[in-house]
């Protein structure tokens, strides 16, 4: 956590639900949302620094970290726009890894004269639905552990797939990382959650993607899940102008895993448009 005079933290309400977020820093909004398998805390490398630039915003997401889950209808675009309100942010740039991702692809088609620029990393998309035979698997797996209620088998191919990559040999995986990811992962990992379906954007956001006119960088690891990495290939094709960048070996959490990397390119990207 940043040690910076101006760091504020606290609670938005928003649709029957307090969602926690923290603020440091002043000048052009950064808003960073974090990946379905950790919280706000997995953007600790890029927090403090975005903030001596821009100011920068993070945020659990409803049920995540520190925010509630009330047994309420909700849209995580909805909690977004609730926050930056409560926060007095007209503009943002927003950063959105995998759900994340898919926030903030919702929210800029909701409001786009709100959002100055966006960054999808290993995104989800709203609307997508065309899995892979190793991905069809691993989730009929995954749901039939749960069911028979082996929760720590549940967890750990979930870990697997999401941290670790499909692919990769995990002792070739740097361990601070890796311990650092499944901390988070442990700390946010949670079966109730399929009990409260977020409501979907209407049209889903797939097929409108041409309508986002925000300069976009879309950035995937290349060892993420291969249908990761064709969603990535698919936002890149259809918003308008956007770049695409691969990390190189690096999973779900390429901002997490390789933090140098990230946040060049990132600030490189931003700076000139901030």
């Amino acid at each position: 956590m940043t040690s910076r005079s101006d760091f504020v933290s606290g609670n938005a309400a928003s649709h029957g639900a307090k969602i926690y977020f923290e603020s440091a820093g002043s000048g052009s909004a950064v808003v960073f949302i974090h990946a379905g398998v950790a919280d706000c805390r997995m953007w600790e490398p890029q927090f403090e620094l975005f903030s001596r630039k821009f100011r920068a915003i993070r945020y659990d997401l409803r049920g995540f970290g520190k925010s509630e889950l009330p047994d309420a209808p909700y849209a995580n675009h909805r909690d977004l726009r609730n926050v930056l309100q409560h926060l007095g942010v007209e503009k943002a740039a927003l950063i959105g890894c995998s759900m994340g991702g898919a926030t903030a692809i919702d929210f800029t088609l909701e409001h786009p004269e709100r959002v100055t620029a966006i960054v999808p990393v290993g995104a989800g998309v709203g609307g997508w639905n065309v899995w892979s035979d190793g991905m069809i698997r691993h989730f009929g797996e995954f749901m039939r552990l749960a069911q028979q209620g082996d929760i720590e088998r549940a967890r750990e191919m979930d870990a697997k797939l999401w941290l670790d990559g499909p692919s990769r040999d995990a002792s070739r995986i740097d361990r601070l990382y890796r311990e650092r990811a499944r901390q988070l992962h442990k700390d946010n990992f949670s079966l109730t959650r399929f009990l409260h379906p977020e409501d979907e954007l209407k049209p889903p956001a797939l097929g409108r993607l041409g309508e986002i006119k925000a300069p976009a960088l879309v950035m995937v690891g290349d060892a993420d899940a291969p249908d990761v990495i064709a969603v990535a290939d698919r936002l890149a094709a259809d918003i308008s102008g956007a770049k695409r960048v691969t990390i190189r070996d690096a999973a779900h959490l390429p901002n997490l895993e390789r933090p140098d990397e990230f946040n060049r390119i990132v600030m490189d990207f931003l700076t000139p448009i901030l």
